[in-house]
């Protein structure tokens, strides 16, 4: 599909959706377009069925579009930098121990239960699924989108913002470490050649490290012309030259895209509220990179809604995925309890409540809400055994963005009822 096309109907499909939500549905953006989208592919599922001669070239246009190489190579750099902008830096580094923890540690426990979970769910219904390809699955089901969580943050003042803090930085941090765990189990799964602990823990370091290195730099780099500048269309530019190139050079070293991308975006926020900008360059961008932000994310629900015309759905695979729902949800919740417990006993108040501990950790099992990006990674899984791991990766994300975005708010209120406003 031509990229005119592709983007034209991105546009299309994005403003009516987003017309119906917000005119009848009123729903949170994410659910709202997730929900419309998923609709018209249903209606046009139907039809097909009705009518095939009429709407194959329906589908065959609405499913044409490479949703892995979209997400994944095109849109993911940019929705990174834009994210990472916009942390507040002085936040982030009050709560480093227990966000990087829940991003590197977290991603591993959560990965390892959620991979004896499914394995044993898929065996207790008939449908067997390997346990290294149940490893491969828990991988890329553990990045989260904070995006239906940011929308409720800014409702109410009852959730402390350290809460927050460590929600947003997380969500941050957790793609880049679901990635990149992600392509060194999917290369153990199908090499051929023994793999040593000592050659995966290279990759690794080299992964994070390199990442973490160029991102510094381009950060740092671009931060300095932006400091000499009072043009806001010349700052917007060398932003979009540092997420489009900065992602391309960390492919062609060999280092991990996401991590280069997050550390580029916080050392320029950082420096925007440090340093000497102009205040014309710090408000334009902002508001281009929050307008990057909103688009960006409604084009990735649109397609996440469109990606149901590609699935090859089977009663079993669905009920699998519906109970991989719970049993990750289950995954989270001792992940995130394993590590904030760990965090508060050597790092913060030894004496914090039972009540107030237990809030902050259903709160944010129940916020780790998952996306589109492990759509994507699923799609990258070899043909042989792909069917199966898109399907249940398709199910979870939708069971996600629908059940837990829209009682997001509702457990916030029970939670945190006395100051919501």
């Amino acid at each position: 599909m031509g990229y005119q096309i592709l983007f034209s109907m991105l546009v299309i499909i994005s403003a009516l959706a987003s017309f119906i939500n917000s005119k009848y549905l009123k729903l949170p953006k994410s659910i709202g377009l997730t929900l419309t989208t998923l609709l018209i592919s249903l209606v046009v599922l139907i039809l097909l069925k009705i009518f095939p001669d009429w709407f194959l070239p329906v589908k065959d246009l609405l499913s044409g579009v490479d949703f892995k190489d979209i997400v994944l190579n095109t849109m993911l750099s940019y929705l990174l930098f834009a994210g990472s902008l916009h942390v507040n830096s002085i936040d982030l580094k009050q709560e480093f121990f227990p966000i990087l923890k829940l991003a590197s540690l977290g991603v591993v426990i959560s990965t390892l239960i959620t991979a004896i979970l499914v394995h044993y769910i898929s065996i207790l219904l008939n449908f067997p699924i390997s346990f290294p390809m149940c490893l491969v699955f828990g991988a890329l089901i553990s990045p989260t989108d904070p995006i239906a969580v940011l929308a409720v943050f800014k409702t109410t003042k009852s959730i402390s913002q350290s809460t927050k803090t460590k929600i947003i930085g997380e969500a941050l941090f957790n793609d880049a470490a679901g990635i990149l765990l992600f392509i060194v189990l999917l290369g153990i799964v199908y090499s051929h050649d023994s793999v040593s602990l000592f050659s995966l823990s290279t990759t690794l370091i080299q992964q994070a490290l390199g990442g973490l290195l160029l991102g510094f730099v381009l950060g740092k780099f671009v931060s300095f012309f932006l400091r000499m500048i009072d043009d806001k269309e010349v700052a917007i530019l060398f932003t979009l030259a540092l997420s489009s190139s900065g992602f391309i050079l960390a492919s062609a070293i060999d280092v991990s895209q996401a991590i280069t991308m997050v550390i580029a975006g916080l050392v320029i926020g950082h420096d925007m509220k440090t340093k000497n900008f102009a205040k014309k360059t710090i408000v334009s961008l902002d508001s281009f990179w929050e307008l990057v932000d909103e688009v960006l994310n409604s084009f990735l629900f649109v397609l996440i809604g469109l990606e149901m015309l590609t699935i090859d759905f089977n009663i079993k695979l669905i009920c699998i995925g519906i109970l991989s729902f719970i049993a990750i949800f289950i995954a989270r919740y001792i992940s995130v309890s394993s590590i904030l417990i760990n965090c508060i006993t050597f790092f913060y108040n030894k004496n914090l409540s039972k009540k107030a501990y237990w809030k902050e950790n259903l709160l944010m099992s129940w916020g780790g809400i998952r996306g589109g990006i492990s759509i994507a990674l699923a799609l990258m899984i070899p043909e042989n055994n792909s069917n199966s791991i898109i399907t249940l990766t398709y199910v979870v994300v939708i069971l996600s963005i629908v059940l837990q975005g829209s009682t997001f708010k509702w457990i916030v209120t029970k939670l945190y009822p006395k100051k919501e406003s």
